[in-house]
């Protein structure tokens, strides 16, 4: 007698410690040392390499991302990652991603933790209904 089917995706598997990624993709968070405001986006690339993407623009007075223009317009500190990025959300490019991405940055805006110069456009009543089951606090 043969196995038919194997299922590949049990509770043990969900549950049971899986191998991080050190290099995540996903909606991160950049945080302002100095006013500690948040920048929140999405990465399909590893978010270490887009935070470092994020210095290079500080460090060349660009202001080609959102965050570097909040640095660079009001002078605040930035740090290393370590200090300052934060994943929010692992998943990967798609739908699905941009989704997450408006989810928080809709939160990061009602807690008024949001950066100025990034704009919380997507009003989608849905998300007045949604329950983050973390301190809300934690985000910035």
């Amino acid at each position: 007698m043969k196995i038919a089917f194997w299922p590949t995706n049990t509770i043990y598997q969900q549950l049971s410690n899986k191998n991080k990624d050190p290099n995540p993709t996903g909606i991160y968070q950049l945080k302002c040392n100095t006013c500690s405001h948040a920048y929140g986006a999405q990465s399909g690339s590893p978010i270490t390499i887009r935070h470092r993407e994020h210095l290079r623009y500080i460090r060349n007075n660009n202001s080609t991302s959102v965050y570097a223009m909040h640095i660079l317009d009001n002078r605040h500190k930035f740090g290393p990652a370590r200090e300052t990025l934060k994943l929010l959300k692992l998943c990967s490019k798609g739908s699905r991603m941009d989704c997450w991405e408006s989810l928080f940055i809709h939160l990061h805006h009602r807690h008024n933790i949001l950066v100025d110069e990034q704009q919380a456009n997507d009003n989608n009543p849905l998300f007045k209904l949604a329950s983050i089951p973390r301190d809300l606090t934690q985000l910035a």
